[in-house]
């Protein structure tokens, strides 16, 4: 068995799509005879992580996941970019994998050519790259997709709305799911058993949108990324602000609207997919029109998305067994 550490680890952020994502990763690499031994949790100083440095002397690869991290030259990225080029990192292989890459300084893209392989999650940015000369980026969609899902139920009923990481847009989504009387239940979660309580459960909805007037609408929070598939299946329609948010819906083969966010990749994902474009709306659009549902998948879209998840799956391991050849 070879051995990686992982860099970027999204699973403590109680956040389903994020969560999944890391359990694909590690699963996908345990298929391909690859164990991670440590690992350094997102938004933290890898340098400073003891653990993660003294295994980093043992591990054969580094896995760095992208997520969506690497767009406008973000301060917070740059840890992500300076683990390529680390004296620490040895001869080992770097792998950028699950990677946004949007309107990143060139000098970045230079880098880059330093990995083994760079995998980016939709084509905006394998053609940004490409721009900026990165060759041989591959193209696989977010690691969300992949995996075991969830039969589609019959006799879906009822809306849910989910949130977002923008404060602004939590707003509209929160106000919209108390004027259609639907489901809120946002993408992250908290296991405390005092959010189980209906009291702190209102005060928590109120406080993390921003509301303070009209009446709480059923609030409850999946667990864990396989409940809220589950919940998701269930639905009629999802209206989201949150990435993954599509990801997911599109796994559950849940009819969706998605708002906009200050990256292209919701956008990217839907033409990548195959869906109509007409289910991502600007927060302007959206609220104008109060009445505005997520339109139920045409048979083409339906195709498309049993398309979509499947290469999903098919590049997921043709990726991870190039990663175990490197070693």
């Amino acid at each position: 068995m070879k051995t990686a550490v992982l860099l970027n680890d999204t699973s403590g952020r109680f956040h389903h799509g994020c969560s999944r994502v890391t359990r694909q990763i590690k699963s996908l690499l345990n298929d391909h005879d690859i164990t991670v031994i440590a690992s350094n949790p997102a938004h933290t100083d890898w340098t400073k992580n003891t653990d993660f440095l003294q295994n980093l002397k043992r591990a054969d690869v580094v896995i760095i996941n992208g997520e969506g991290t690497l767009h406008h030259g973000a301060e917070r990225a740059q840890p992500l970019i300076d683990m390529i080029t680390s004296p620490l990192v040895g001869s080992r292989p770097v792998c950028l994998i699950n990677a946004l890459w949007q309107d990143n300084p060139q000098d970045w893209s230079d880098i880059l050519r330093q990995c083994a392989i760079v995998a980016v999650r939709d084509s905006q940015s394998a053609s940004e790259l490409a721009t900026a000369g990165v060759n041989d980026v591959r193209l696989i969609p977010d690691l969300s997709l992949t995996g075991a899902g969830i039969p589609p139920s019959q006799g879906r009923q009822g809306i849910i709305v989910g949130d977002s990481v923008r404060y602004e847009i939590r707003k509209l989504l929160a106000a919209r799911a108390q004027t259609l009387q639907a489901h809120y239940i946002p993408t992250k979660t908290l296991q405390a058993r005092i959010w189980q309580s209906p009291p702190a459960a209102a005060v928590l909805w109120r406080v993390y949108n921003g509301i303070y007037s009209g009446k709480v609408p059923h609030f409850s929070m999946a667990q864990n990324d396989h409940d809220y598939l589950d919940i998701l299946s269930q639905a009629a329609g999802h209206i989201t602000g949150r990435f993954h948010g599509v990801c997911l819906s599109i796994l559950a083969q849940t009819p969706f609207l998605a708002l906009t966010s200050v990256t292209s990749k919701v956008q990217t994902l839907i033409q990548d997919a195959g869906l109509d474009p007409s289910r991502v709306i600007t927060p302007a659009e959206f609220e104008q029109n109060p009445s505005h549902l997520p339109p139920a998948f045409s048979v083409a879209e339906q195709n498309n998305i049993r398309d979509f998840v499947d290469m999903a799956n098919q590049e997921a391991h043709a990726l991870f067994a190039d990663i175990r050849g490197l070693l």
